[in-house]
């Protein structure tokens, strides 16, 4: 199939998300050790989780995937339409993509329009369209679908989540300036309406603050 002048395939996970094919058990740790997960740890290397703990972290998984679902049925297509537009309006630079091939090596800004959810997702890359293929076919680790950790109530789903055909509009603004505006985009919409998970730019340190967490209330 092609997709925005792309091949994709279908793999294990599919090409639209599901909760069938969400929270799919991997026991191996991705998160380092942590003394508050000790009895989660399988060996005394803290490489692998056990069964029992995936298999519990796998229900909170699940519980905050359908709490997604109902959040995303709350919202108003017509007031994100009315975002995207407004945002587009201000920032002319930004055109819409039909064909990824021609973003090849391209860099700077991307918009990923998932009209089903309500949702949006702002990056920034040094090649627009590995970048986004990457976010298509990329497996989020089983350990950090919740982020953070065990916030089954806050914790928005990854655009790692997500298929490629959740894809449903792509705008992007080429540009070398990467990383300075990337925050200011994020900012310019409701949060409602965002599946970033962290701020924008780059992290100091490769660490994150609190203020760099982005949660919703899902209750």
């Amino acid at each position: 199939m092609v997709h925005f002048g792309v091949i994709i395939r279908e793999g294990i996970y599919g090409l639209k998300l599901s909760r069938e094919k969400y929270a799919i058990i991997n026991n191996k740790n991705s998160l380092g050790r942590f003394n508050s997960l000790k009895e989660a740890y399988a060996d005394e290397d803290a490489n692998y989780y056990t069964e029992e703990w995936c298999n519990s972290y796998r229900k909170l998984c699940l519980e905050n995937f359908d709490l997604n679902m109902k959040f995303f049925q709350s919202l108003n297509h017509d007031e994100f339409e009315e975002e995207i537009q407004r945002f587009l309006k201000k920032n002319k630079k930004f055109v819409e993509v039909h064909d990824l091939k021609q973003y090849n090596g391209v860099s700077g800004y991307y918009l990923m329009v998932l009209d089903q959810y309500c949702q949006i997702y702002v990056g920034t890359t040094d090649n627009i369209k590995r970048r986004i293929q990457q976010h298509w076919t990329k497996i989020k680790s089983f350990d950090r679908l919740l982020f953070p950790m065990y916030a089954v109530n806050k914790s928005i789903l990854s655009i790692d989540s997500f298929r490629a055909l959740d894809t449903t509009r792509i705008f992007a603004y080429k540009t070398s300036n990467l990383y300075n505006l990337e925050d200011r985009y994020i900012k310019t919409f409701s949060s409602k309406f965002l599946s970033n998970r962290i701020s924008g730019g780059k992290l100091e340190d490769g660490l994150l603050g609190i203020a760099d967490v982005k949660s919703r209330d899902l209750i």
